[in-house]
């Protein structure tokens, strides 16, 4: 009995002292790894290079991709594993210079641009110069700067926290882990084929994006002067402004203010001020073609080349106007760029829309027209005695449920294609919304006092097709056009003042709401509602003069009249 007592009494002990030496050795071994990881991952460089996501966090949640956070960790070990094995500071002195530096750049980027470094936002920043960098500079610089001496901080303190490196038994084997961890990552993306898009750091994104869209980024940066042109202004009022509204695959069969069943344009539907016109098409289905021929005499029967065309920009010039261009639009993309060389010649142009590295990615982030107030209330306010004013929305383009806040997440559906349908729907009363605002804008700098004519139109570049035929969404097609892909809203606001000059021209302009008339001839229609005289217009073209041929066939890009569809 005294004996058995004895021996469970030596096994209990043996076995504690066995359970203690196991915690013991599992505690060395933990420790170890996390000595590793910190040789790894050192914890001052890992949170400055984490500190540009953290700041775009903070600044607009909604443009930030939390993948951003694994991509980056997923990377530094490719460039601190090498300091482990040579042990040399400069080396990784230089990787917390490398790091320090790009971080700086991106941080920079979001508290004055609000966005992340992007090829478009590039393109802006090197179209302009010093002067107008440092008005900027003025005008966007906050207190979030000071978000950048932290960071500072951050970088002294990586600087002088170089990684101490233990004896470890375990070493190969956590290095060798954590490779494995990133290069599956790595390679996973690189075999799907979206390692740019979706597994890189952001700056490499952008080196890469670069890269492969070198000949469209050099074609946008392309500089071509206004050509002069005969035209002479005619209006007898010393001030005088127009403003030219351009839509995005804007169905007008989705607009209650041409019928349809939701109420899509509360805002316009409640003006007594505006003129609709309601048998308007595009000549084209898509935003190259239309805006092109919509802005230059290039038409469907006489089409003229970019290169030899005579556009808007240089007719307003020739005039005495000073024009502008300010776009929600991607400058950089290949249904863009001639566009943004197009909006380039204007004397000053804004791209408001940075937070892509071209008219794909655009479709796939937020950049709510709204961004264009502010812009547009400032030339309008500039004392400058005519005025030719593009705005490019970015409308209803896909992806439909980006191009909307919550506020306007109006019309509900469970799924499917109802749910595809309600968001288009959602997208049409953002834009009611913003256009209606747009007009708004444009009442308030042009009172009475200050003698300006003013007139606006707006009209979207081409229809969009959701689920309205053919079971298909979108504004792609083959054979047949189908009649959602062009049919497009046409919108005139003219000021009281203009209303007073010219009753004729006026009572021909509403005599003429519902004529056949396609957006390719709004080249005309625009020199002569602001009353420019000009060899270049043809009165036959232009919906607002009393010469209007109402009986030109409609026969669009695909070759059919649209009027026997």
């Amino acid at each position: 009995m005294f004996y058995s007592s004895r021996f469970r009494d030596g096994n209990k002990r043996g076995y504690e002292k066995l359970k203690t030496g196991k915690h013991i050795f599992d505690m060395k071994k933990l420790k170890e790894v996390v000595t590793v990881l910190k040789e790894i991952y050192p914890p001052y460089l890992v949170l400055m290079v984490l500190m540009p996501i953290i700041t775009g966090f903070l600044i607009d949640w909604k443009l930030m991709d939390g993948r951003q956070m694994i991509i980056v960790l997923a990377w530094i070990p490719l460039f601190t594993i090498p300091n482990i094995y040579f042990r040399k500071k400069i080396i990784y002195q230089l990787t917390a210079l490398l790091f320090f530096l790009i971080g700086f750049i991106e941080i920079s980027h979001w508290i004055i641009l609000k966005g992340p470094i992007t090829l478009t936002s590039l393109l802006v920043i090197s179209n302009t110069n010093l002067e107008e960098a440092i008005g900027f500079f003025d005008l966007k610089a906050s207190a979030q700067l000071f978000m950048l001496i932290p960071y500072f901080l951050l970088f002294i303190y990586s600087l002088r926290h170089f990684p101490k490196f233990e004896p470890s038994t375990i070493r190969i084997y956590v290095i060798g882990a954590v490779l494995l961890v990133a290069g599956v990552f790595i390679l996973e993306n690189a075999i799907n084929g979206r390692l740019v898009r979706k597994g890189v750091p952001q700056i490499v994104k952008v080196t890469f994006s670069f890269i492969e869209q070198r000949n469209l980024y050099i074609e946008a940066m392309q500089e071509i002067a206004p050509r002069k042109v005969d035209a002479n202004p005619t209006f007898s009022e010393p001030r005088q402004t127009f403003v030219l509204i351009l839509g995005e695959s804007c169905n007008r069969n989705h607009m209650s203010l041409y019928g349809y069943s939701r109420k899509t344009n509360p805002k316009l539907a409640s003006r007594n001020d505006i003129i609709i016109y309601d048998n308007v098409v595009s000549p084209y289905s898509n935003t190259l073609n239309s805006v092109l021929t919509m802005l230059s005499n290039s038409n469907l029967e006489q089409k003229i080349s970019f290169e030899n065309s005579i556009d808007l920009i240089d007719v307003f010039h020739s005039a005495g106007f000073k024009t502008y261009w300010i776009s929600n639009q991607s400058p950089i993309g290949i249904w863009d760029n001639l566009v943004t060389v197009l909006a380039k010649k204007s004397d000053d142009f804004t791209f408001v829309n940075t937070t892509s590295n071209s008219s794909f990615e655009a479709i796939l982030t937020t950049s709510y027209d709204s961004k264009l107030f502010k812009p547009f209330s400032a030339a309008l306010k500039e004392q400058v005695s005519k005025k030719f004013i593009v705005l490019h929305l970015m409308g209803s383009h896909s992806s439909y449920s980006k191009r909307y806040p919550a506020d306007f997440d109006i019309f509900e559906a469970s799924g499917g294609k109802e749910k595809t349908i309600a968001q288009y729907d959602n997208s049409v009363l953002y834009n009611d919304f913003i256009v209606d605002s747009l007009l708004n804008l444009v009442i308030a700098n042009v009172s009475p006092q200050n003698n300006t004519v003013a007139s606006a139109i707006y009209i979207a570049d081409h229809g969009e097709n959701v689920y309205d035929e053919l079971d298909k969404v979108g504004h792609d097609y083959a054979g047949d056009l189908p009649k959602s892909h062009v049919e497009v809203p046409f919108i005139v606001w003219l000021s009281p003042e203009y209303l007073k000059m010219d009753t004729i021209k006026t009572a021909i302009i509403r005599l003429n709401i519902s004529k056949p008339f396609v957006s390719d001839d709004l080249f005309h229609a625009i020199i002569g509602l602001n009353g420019i005289q000009s060899p270049l217009l043809e009165e036959k073209r232009s919906i607002f003069n009393v010469n209007f041929n109402e009986t030109r066939q409609r026969i669009l890009e695909d070759g059919k009249d649209y009027d026997q569809k």
